[in-house]
């Protein structure tokens, strides 16, 4: 990666993401973007049964016969649980250092996953709902600790980093737009479905281009070739993400191909085009 490339994603961090405080483990801007939020709160109207969403996120699996509406509010809340486990896995062995040098992409990406698994959460908040604390399904597991306690030399596992990146990408698009589809009868909520997973997709969109940046020929065609055979099927594994989108919009949005300038420039002014 040049010293160009990474100079210029630092300074539009410190613009996008403000501040940091590594010991309160926040970014001004993001804690700004909260404020916002949370002044103007936005409840449903629709109404889901409590007790049956609870039971089924706490299970691997969710149980049959769910509508679309809770399966995606499932899938919603298993993004969450997959996001707020690598975190804390991260941080809890040491894998991210917060008190690197302040002006370090690193610490901007850690508190920005940090940040994704409150707007999952307020996601879920607007139906009235609360995502508990529980770890992800099996598989998911496995993939995040590979990640994390992996042997091997960085260089060697970042492929496998990128092409998660790059299916979380997908992934979040994907639930953002069924999202604003099965709630369509209620703009409000539909508009705030959109900025709170844009608010996650946009960094997203940033890691898989900083990564990227950072392997050379050969680690960007085996993040490709990971990604063409192993991104989809991840989606597919889940058993809410399939009865909410459905098989064959999951297969269509993973065989589209994937251009990080083309989808940074969906964001001008919260994602960076490496």
């Amino acid at each position: 990666m040049t010293a160009t490339a990474i100079d210029g994603y630092l300074d539009f961090l410190e613009t996008r993401d403000g501040e940091v405080d590594i010991y309160a483990e926040t970014l001004s801007g993001r804690e700004s973007f909260y404020r916002d939020i949370d002044a103007k709160p936005v409840r449903s109207r629709h109404v889901f049964d409590r007790e049956v969403f609870l039971r089924n996120v706490r299970q691997a699996r969710a149980e049959p016969g769910l509508d679309t509406h809770m399966s995606w509010l499932l899938a919603t809340a298993r993004a969450n649980q997959s996001e707020r486990f690598g975190v804390e896995l991260t941080k809890l062995y040491g894998r991210a250092d917060l008190e690197e040098e302040e002006r370090s992409e690193g610490v901007h990406i850690v508190l920005q996953e940090t940040y994704h698994t409150r707007v999952l959460s307020r996601v879920v908040s607007i139906f009235g709902l609360p995502v508990p604390h529980c770890p992800p399904p099996p598989l998911i597991r496995f993939m995040i600790k590979l990640m994390v306690f992996s042997p091997f030399p960085k260089r060697l596992t970042m492929p496998l980093v990128g092409m998660n990146e790059m299916a979380g990408c997908v992934i979040f698009a994907a639930l953002r737009d069924r999202g604003m589809e099965l709630f369509a009868d209620e703009p409000a909520v539909v508009a705030r479905i959109r900025i709170l997973f844009d608010e996650i997709l946009a960094d997203e969109i940033c890691h898989v281009g900083l990564i990227a940046a950072g392997l050379g020929r050969f680690g960007r065609a085996v993040t490709r070739q990971l990604y063409r055979r192993l991104g989809a099927n991840m989606a597919l594994g889940s058993p809410e993400f399939v009865a909410a989108l459905g098989r064959d919009e999951i297969e269509r949005r993973f065989a589209e191909p994937f251009d990080q300038r083309r989808l940074a420039a969906q964001f001008p002014d919260t994602a960076y085009a490496f």
